[in-house]
Formats: C-alpha cells, sequence, structure tokens
C-alpha cells in the first residue's frame, strides 16, 4: 500500500536525510548498504536509509506519509521562505494558533499582579497556552518561570530548527500533561558540515520596528566517514523600538467618535479632587497637549491624559542564541550525542510616567499638596470652594517614562544514546533544561515616602514647571534596581524501545514501550525594593514561590494493521505527581485507506493538564475589597458597615487543586483525486472539565447556594440577629477547580504541486482553521461564547496561511497571504450605568499580503529580497486591545506595515 502521493514530498526530503531519524529518535539500520571506501585508514560505516520516520504523536517509526493524527509539517524551506526572523513570528502563521502571548503583550503587563514580560507563547485552539505541550525533539524543556504555565518559544533558536511537526490533537496518552489542546514539537538540525553566514535587515516604510539579523553556523565530520559530527550555530537579532506615535492608529487613545476614550485623569498638568468632583486650575489654558488636553469629563473640567501615546508598541529586544551538537558514531548501530543549547532576550518595556493617586499609594493614603505651598492655585481654589491641602491625581511627567530592562535567558543540555539492538529501536537520554527571568527598574519609578516627602515642602509644582529646588527634589524621589526574578527547571531522563512483534493480516504489529522520570522546580522571588511597598504603582501584591514536584510515567503504544487498508493506533500513559496524585490516560486512533487516493482516520482520547506549581503553591495573600452587594443575606437586615461595606477575601495557591481534564475527538478525510493535488478536511472537538481558575468576589455573593458552603467562611451566629448566619470572616477566593470549556471546529488542508513545465514549477497550499464553538464557564455554572467576539481576548473565526509558490532554476519566489476574518467587541458607546452593553460593533478582517524572491545561482551564495504586508495593510480599528497602547488590538494584527528585508546568505561545504 503506497502512501498519497500529495503528500510525497514530505516523505522524500525526510528519506534524503542519512544517519537521523525525523524526530531525533532511534537509527533505524534497515536497508543499510555498507560502503567498500575507506577514511583515514578506517573503512567506513554504513549509511543508513531512512525507510521509516517518526512522526509527533507516535513513538513507532512508519513508512506512511499520512498517520491517523492530524500532523501539519513546517519545512526547513518553508522556514525560509517565510522571511520571519523568530520562532514566535513563525508560529503566528499557524491557522490553530491564537490568543498567544507575544512581545507587544509584555508593554505594561510588567506591572501586573502575575506578570508575564518577555513571554511568547504557543496557544493551539485558544483555550490557554498551558494546554499546548511544547517539546524540543520530542522532549520537554522548562516552562517560562515566572508564571510556570507555558513554554517561552522565544528562548527556541530559529537558524536551530530543521523543522516543526504540530499535533492538532490531543496527546497526554503519548507524553503526558499540557497536550491537551495538542503538541508542537520543534525538531532541531542534526548535522551540520561546513560553514553558513546569514545576514538579514528588515526595515519599516513608516519608521520603527525593524530588525537585523546575523547567524553563523560551523560544523565538522561525516558520521559514515569519520564516525563524527559536529557543529555550532550562533546567532544574534536586534529589534528596534516602535513607538505608539510612529502609526496613526496607535498615536493617540482618544477618539470619541469612534468610542474610544483610553484616557484618564492621573495628569500632568495635575487634576484637584476634592469630594466627588474633579478639577483642573489648568483646563483653562488647555493644560499641556498633545498628550494631556483640556476635557469636560462627567461635568468635570480637567485635564485628560493620553498614556497609550507615550507607550512603546513594540519593545527594542536583543536576542542571543548559541545552539550545538556532537554526534559519535559508535558502531553501525548506535550512536552518542550531545547537545548544548543557550538562549538571552533582553526587553527594555517602556510605560508612561508614574502615576501618582491614593489607589495606587500603600494604604490608599491621599496624595497632597500642601496649602501654603508657593505653587498653590488660590484663586483656583477661591473659585471652586476648595481650601487646605490640595488631593490630587499626578503624574511624574518630569522624570520621564517608566523602563523595565527584562532578561530572560534559557539553558538546555541534552546527553543521550540512541540506536538498534535485536530487532529493537531504542532511544535514551538524560536532559537538563533551565529557564530564568530577571525584571530590572532602570528609570521612572519613584519611591513613595521620598515623593510623599518631596512634595509636603511645596517646592514641586504639579501643575507646571518646578524651580531648581523643585526639581532636584522631584529627581532624588527615584528608585531603580532589581524588582523580581524567576527560575525554572526541568530534569528529565527517559528511555523507550519499539519494535516488531509478530505479523498480522495487514502487517507487522509494532508496539513502543517507555519510562519517564522528571524533577521541576520553581522559585519565583522579590528583591528588597519590591517587598518593601515603597514604589509606585508597581504592581499589586507579591507572590513568592519555591516548589519543587517530582514526575514518573509509564507509557505503551501499538500499532495494529487489522487489515492491508486498516490499521489501529492504541496508547495508554500512566503518570504520578508527587504533589496531587496519579492519572492515566488512553487513546484510540484510526486509520482506513479503502484506496490509494482516499485515507479515512478518527482518534479519541483523553487529556491532562498538571497544576502549576504556582497555582498549587502561591502563599496566601489577604486583602479588604469592596463587591458592589456587600453580605446579601445579613446586609439588607442588619445595615451593619461590616456586613454592607469592605469585605475580607484571601487569594493565592490550593494545594488540593485536581488536574484539569479533558475528552478530545478528531475525525478527517484526506483525498487525492489528481497526482500532486491533496484536501485535508479534520473535524475536532475538545472537552475541558475543572479548569482552574479563581472566582470573583461579586461572583460568590451572587450565588451563595452554590458557592457560599465553599467559598466563604463565616463567623458565630451574633445573638443580636439569631436567624442569619454569621458575620463573613473572609470571602475564600484561592485558585479553585471551576467549571467546563468546550470548544470544536475545523481544520483544512489544500496543497498543489504542479509538474516540471519549461516555465518552472509552482505550489500551492492553503491551512486553515474555523472555530464553530468556544465557550467557557467562568463562574463555574453559565457557558459563555468567545468564538467570533473579544471578550477575553479576540478570537476570530476562521484563520488561515496561504501560499503560491515558484521555482524555476536558482530562482524562487513565494506570494503569501494571512488571513483573519472579523470579530465582534462591545461599542462602548452602548454601554449603560450599570455597564451592560446594549450593541457591539464589528472589528474589521485584517489580510496582509508576503512576497519574497531568491536567487542562488552565485557560488555558495544566496540573496533573498522581501516585502511583508505589501499592500501596507493597517490593522483593523478597534475599542479594546489586549496591549497597552490603543486603537488595535495587540493579539490580532501586526502593526509594522509594510516592511522590506533582505538576507544574504553565504555557505561554504
Amino acid at each position: 500500500m503506497r502512501p498519497l502521493p500529495g503528500h510525497s514530498e514530505r516523505t522524500e526530503r525526510m528519506r534524503d536525510r542519512v544517519v537521523q531519524r525525523a524526530n531525533g529518535r532511534a537509527i533505524v539500520v534497515a536497508g543499510g548498504v555498507l560502503l567498500a571506501q575507506t577514511a583515514a585508514g578506517q573503512d567506513a560505516l554504513p549509511v543508513f536509509s531512512l525507510g521509516k520516520i517518526e512522526v509527533t504523536g507516535s513513538h513507532i517509526a512508519r513508512s506512511e506519509a499520512e498517520s491517523a493524527l492530524p500532523v501539519q509539517t513546517i519545512t526547513r524551506e518553508e522556514i525560509e521562505r517565510s522571511g520571519t526572523t523568530t520562532t514566535a513570528e513563525l508560529m503566528s502563521k499557524v491557522s490553530a494558533n491564537i490568543l498567544g502571548f507575544n512581545d507587544r503583550l509584555s508593554i505594561g503587563n510588567q506591572i501586573e499582579a502575575f506578570p508575564r514580560p518577555g513571554l511568547s507563547s504557543v496557544n493551539l485552539r485558544g483555550i490557554g497556552d498551558g494546554s499546548t505541550l511544547v517539546l524540543i525533539d520530542g522532549r520537554r524543556v522548562a516552562n517560562y518561570a515566572f508564571d510556570g504555565g507555558a513554554v517561552d518559544v522565544n528562548s527556541i533558536p530559529l537558524s536551530a530548527i530543521d523543522r516543526v511537526e504540530i499535533l492538532k490533537d490531543g496527546a497526554s496518552a503519548i507524553y503526558g500533561t499540557d497536550a491537551i489542546a495538542g503538541v508542537v514539537n520543534f525538531i532541531l538540525r542534526k548535522d551540520f558540515r561546513g560553514s553558513e553566514l546569514t545576514g538579514l535587515g528588515s526595515v519599516t516604510q513608516h519608521g520603527g520596528g525593524d530588525q537585523y539579523q546575523a547567524t553563523a553556523s560551523v560544523g565538522h565530520g561525516d558520521l559514515a566517514k569519520d564516525r563524527f559530527n559536529a557543529f555550532v550555530s550562533a546567532s544574534y537579532t536586534k529589534d528596534t523600538v516602535l513607538r505608539a506615535a510612529d502609526r496613526e492608529f496607535t498615536r493617540t487613545g482618544y477618539r470619541p467618535g469612534d468610542g474610544l476614550l483610553s484616557v484618564n485623569l492621573l495628569s500632568f498638568p495635575a487634576n484637584i479632587v476634592a469630594g466627588r468632583h474633579t478639577a483642573s486650575p489648568n483646563f483653562a489654558s488647555g493644560c499641556a497637549p498633545p498628550v494631556s488636553f483640556a476635557l469636560v469629563f462627567g461635568g468635570n473640567a480637567v485635564c485628560a491624559y493620553d498614556p497609550g501615546s507615550l507607550a512603546d508598541v513594540l519593545p527594542p529586544v536583543e536576542r542571543t542564541t548559541v545552539f550545538g551538537r556532537a554526534t559519535l558514531q559508535l558502531d553501525s548501530a548506535h550512536q552518542l550525542f550531545a547537545e548544548a543549547g543557550y538562549a538571552h532576550n533582553r526587553f527594555a518595556l517602556t510605560l508612561p510616567a508614574t502615576p501618582v493617586f491614593s489607589a495606587f499609594l500603600a494604604g490608599g493614603q491621599p496624595f497632597r499638596y500642601p496649602a501654603g505651598g508657593p505653587y498653590y492655585p488660590s484663586t483656583f481654589a477661591a473659585e471652586n470652594g476648595i481650601s487646605g491641602d490640595l488631593n490630587l491625581r499626578y503624574r511624574t511627567v518630569a522624570l520621564g517614562n517608566r523602563v523595565n530592562d527584562v532578561d530572560t535567558r534559557a539553558l538546555r543540555t541534552l546527553l543521550g544514546l540512541e540506536g538498534a539492538y535485536a530487532g529493537w529501536d531504542y532511544d535514551t537520554a538524560i536532559l537538563y533544561s533551565e529557564n530564568r527571568q530577571r525584571d530590572h527598574f532602570a528609570s521612572g519609578y519613584v519611591s513613595q515616602q521620598r515623593l510623599l516627602d518631596a512634595f509636603a515642602t511645596g517646592l514641586i509644582n504639579p501643575f507646571g514647571p518646578s524651580g531648581p529646588e523643585g526639581d532636584a527634589l522631584l529627581a532624588g524621589t527615584q528608585v531603580a534596581g532589581d524588582f523580581h526574578d524567576a527560575r525554572g527547571s526541568t530534569l528529565l531522563a527517559d528511555a523507550k524501545a519499539s519494535g516488531n512483534l509478530f505479523r498480522l493480516p495487514g502487517g507487522p504489529l509494532a508496539i513502543a514501550l517507555g519510562i519517564e522520570a522528571r524533577r521541576e522546580k520553581l522559585v519565583n522571588t522579590f528583591s528588597a525594593l519590591a517587598d518593601s511597598g515603597d514604589v509606585v504603582a508597581a504592581g499589586g501584591d507579591h507572590h513568592p514561590v519555591s516548589a519543587s514536584r517530582s514526575v514518573q510515567a509509564l507509557y505503551v503504544e501499538a500499532s495494529v494493521p487489522l487489515a492491508p487498508a486498516f490499521e489501529s493506533q492504541l496508547a495508554a500513559r500512566y503518570d504520578h505527581y508527587g504533589d496531587f496524585g496519579s492519572t492515566v490516560n488512553p487513546k484510540i486512533a484510526l486509520r482506513w485507506q479503502p484506496v490509494t487516493t482516499l485515507l479515512l482516520r478518527a482518534s479519541w482520547g483523553t487529556g491532562f493538564r498538571a497544576p502549576t506549581l504556582y497555582d498549587l503553591f502561591t502563599p496566601a495573600q489577604h486583602g479588604i475589597g469592596s463587591p458592589d452587594l456587600g453580605d446579601p443575606l445579613r446586609c439588607p437586615v442588619t445595615g451593619r458597615a461590616e456586613d454592607c461595606g469592605d469585605l475580607p477575601f484571601v487569594v493565592g495557591g490550593n494545594p488540593s487543586l485536581q488536574p484539569e481534564t479533558s475528552k478530545q475527538f478528531n475525525a478527517g478525510v484526506v483525498w487525492e483525486p489528481v497526482s500532486g493535488f491533496a484536501v485535508t478536511l479534520d473535524y475536532w472537538r475538545i472537552d475541558k472539565r475543572n479548569v482552574i481558575g479563581t472566582l470573583g468576589a461579586d461572583i460568590v455573593l451572587n450565588d451563595l447556594p452554590r458557592w457560599g458552603a465553599t467559598n466563604l467562611i463565616r463567623g458565630p451566629v451574633d445573638p443580636d440577629f439569631p436567624k442569619l448566619p454569621g458575620p463573613i470572616e473572609t470571602i475564600v477566593l484561592l485558585n479553585q477547580n471551576l467549571g467546563n470549556l468546550r470548544t470544536s471546529g475545523y481544520d483544512v488542508d489544500l496543497r498543489w504541486r504542479a509538474p516540471v513545465t519549461r516555465i518552472g514549477r509552482f505550489t500551492v497550499s492553503l491551512n486553515g482553521t474555523y472555530i464553530d464553538t468556544l465557550k467557557q464557564q467562568f463562574d463555574g455554572t453559565n457557558y459563555q461564547s468567545l468564538a467570533g467576539n473579544n471578550d477575553f481576548g479576540p478570537v476570530p473565526r476562521w484563520r488561515h496561511h496561504a501560499s503560491l509558490g515558484w521555482s524555476r532554476g536558482p530562482w524562487t519566489a513565494t506570494l503569501a497571504q494571512t488571513f483573519q476574518i472579523g470579530y465582534n467587541e462591545c461599542d462602548e458607546r452602548t454601554r449603560d450605568a450599570e455597564g451592560i452593553c446594549r450593541k457591539t460593533r464589528r472589528v474589521g478582517s485584517y489580510s496582509p499580503w508576503d512576497l519574497q524572491a531568491s536567487y542562488a545561482g552565485f557560488k555558495n551564495t544566496r540573496i533573498d529580497l522581501g516585502i511583508r504586508n505589501l499592500f501596507d495593510r493597517d490593522p483593523p480599528f478597534a475599542q479594546h486591545s489586549s496591549g497597552f497602547a490603543a486603537g488595535d488590538d495587540a493579539q490580532y494584527a501586526d502593526p509594522r506595515g509594510r516592511t522590506f528585508y533582505a538576507k544574504f546568505t553565504f555557505a561554504f561545504k
């Protein structure tokens, strides 16, 4: 039975590679031919035939091009034609990947209670980046340390990737935790000989957001002749800043005609709060345009500040990566190999000047300018009935923007042995992976106490320029230094073997057995500067964590060819976690090829996602909040302040958490009506249960029959109100297993590879994803639909990446489109006084085109020239944004616009 011809190109490329199997796994020596040559007086080793390959989603090597599971492969050639410079940029073109974290989202995130600056993640199906398992050569890497729940693909060097295999189906039965939505397996280059230098420059038409990259690779040794190969590849990339002012669509956050009102009253010149009213003595003079401008807001004449206009849209980033591998051919059937990789990314994340108001000060104390100070606006105060010290809403504009330097570092080392013995292929390795982040306050941050003391002198003018003495006082309030540090590590040892047991009517019954053990550690700390609580607007409560756990796993997989055209894949995996217990997950997949041009497949399985160490062990943090209702049982009766006002709550980790679990189903068809043209259609469905999350206090108080017994701690019954429950002592908002998530949809893949003609060869491809359903129970009870909306980020129902390729001799060219259909968002102009959105508006579709041409006719040289966003398509306007700058959504479109790039590669073999 032959594989489907339309997919034979991938198989041919894999079979052309010698020595290494597709996934960096066991060597297949079947069909090896002993060379008669000698090298340096020694007999040459066999050259191995790659008759079988191992594809992500199975531990069993196979010769079929299409498996029972849906796997999308991005080849090295496609990577080079994409014009991308980072792994995260490459993954953004995958249609099934939505709502991943990216560089743009890092801006502003560094001051959140649970920060993720510097992370770029993959989020298959949009159900959470922690539900997508990311592997390197089939093995795990340490998660991004600041949150412990996802892998930072920025730490995987693009120059070292041979190809990417994306399994769009759950795979916990094969790989364990996190594989609910699928698996992304980055397969690195296995051997390299000669030397290669690559330089790339990318310049935007409208300025800002340029990219520059240099890569060098060198390798030596022929495994067949020299019995070894060693190579190293190093890359340096620099991304320049793209500021909000560089693009028309992010230049301002105040577009009232479009419903965009992304301004606030924390301004310079300052606003004065008097009771329930806010006003500015600078209103009549127009404030300080264009960043601060006069605005009548809610009946108040104020200076409105436009913070998004001063933020960066894309941060400046420097990326350095080094990857190396050494392989020693022990004999004709066994290889010893070692790998080492290091990545260092440095971000400079810029925010507008520090906002100062009681809400940003420890203890909620007011921020005041003293009566009698030289800059006291006496006339304005008298006209507005204001006396005494002034309660201000202010910004430290004179000190400039806040800047965080964020370093992310990743280290991966591996030592392994693979080969064949007694008819079995084996693979074993020990791996250490470490991921570390550091957040450093570089400039613009201020000490609360020093700022209060400085303002108490009256010498700092909150309404205009200060004198030299006041400027010196304000400058003296600045603080700098390390703020946050985290380190995560994974130590892993594994071993597996696969082989044929006996022959069935459809072929040999193949089986794979494996064992894995790993130790995960996470240390998340804050500096003395952070613990002092003295830095204004430096985020919420800090959550130091130090935890570790051990995991052991056993798995078995079988390929059962029941008939010549019918095969089943059976798999089961047992995982034991030291912190929450054990789980067993099975999977079954069926593959039927009734004729050579048609393949039918289906799969079903269960999955799980283990709680992260943060989920389990973040220390409890106590606070006081103001739910809208107060205590709904006691407040209407007692009217007491302790029942109707602020209520105590607790947040943090929960060691009693259980894993998120899932059931997945996939069914698909691969059809090739004529040679070279293939169509693939897959239906997928994921039901995810026990989703880990945190309830809001209002949700608990609004649904006491559901949550009162588990999420409220009450005191003893009050004798004055014996028929009422005791007063609320704590609202428990710890992490917990909440409701369910359901999603389903379709993946489409079209590929055409035309015959060679006099004018060259053409290829056409389209890979798309349609989301039919995506809904989640955020309150544990009611489903909220997310598909086609922007409730927690934009979820377009349809995305695709399409390309038209041409090649003739040394020339190649590619025209590609990345398309996203529009989505709905709340039109803020229709939101009523109760906060209910009465009408939605449509955010337009986004469809940039990219063009690249290459020429390899010069000796040892390849030239690539290209244009990204060929037609200079701006992102569509959006009132809501996942990022800091306003005007478009940071998770939806690329803000750089038309971009020209050139790449030169010099290779010497």
